[in-house]
């Protein structure tokens, strides 16, 4: 069992968001933030993918005291393997272009602790000891400019802040006004 199958034996329906397929063509997945009111799409995901809506994890209110951050957690993740490189990608969504960048992080950062969370679950209950190992992290802030603030053409140069590679929640890839993008983009 591969570690994609492990993840969709391990979380129930409700958090998995389905791969849809077109006739000959990669899968691709519509990512709908409610909070947002917000819906991003994902094209070329390998076959080899899930799809979490870490959001919908229960809040852990009755454990933590949330003074650093930790009750928070990103709106999706991606763990895909295309065969050649494995990676797990943190995708918060956000409405609007002034969010403050601590919040972002916290946010992306709590989705990486659920995930270390489940490479525990997996090599324990599943007895698999090289569960999620050998990932590539990626981190993505995606904000969604309102109709009026949003740009007429798309400029892939000004549409992302890529100075450096978003491999830490505090590097993250910020992509602004974008409905669509491509998994290679984000990796």
């Amino acid at each position: 069992m591969n570690d994609i199958e492990i993840l969709k034996e391990m979380f129930v329906c409700a958090v998995q968001v389905p791969l849809q397929r077109k006739r000959n063509q990669p899968p691709y997945v519509e990512l709908i933030d409610t909070q947002a009111n917000t819906t991003i799409e994902i094209k070329g995901l390998p076959c080899d993918s899930i799809v979490i809506r870490a959001e919908d994890f229960k809040d852990p209110l009755t454990v933590f005291k949330g003074s650093k951050g930790e009750r928070k957690r990103a709106d999706f993740v991606i763990v895909s393997n295309d065969g050649i490189k494995k990676w797990i990608i943190y995708i918060e969504v956000k409405r609007g272009s002034r969010i403050p960048r601590d919040h972002i992080i916290a946010q992306l950062r709590g989705a990486q602790c659920i995930m270390d969370y489940c490479k525990s679950i997996g090599r324990e209950f599943w007895s698999a000891k090289g569960f999620l190992k050998g990932y590539e992290y990626r981190f993505v802030g995606i904000a969604r400019l309102s109709i009026q603030n949003q740009p007429t053409r798309v400029n892939t140069s000004s549409s992302y802040s890529k100075r450096q590679l978003h491999s830490r929640p505090d590097a993250f890839l910020r992509v602004l006004g974008r409905q669509s993008l491509y998994f290679n983009e984000l990796t």
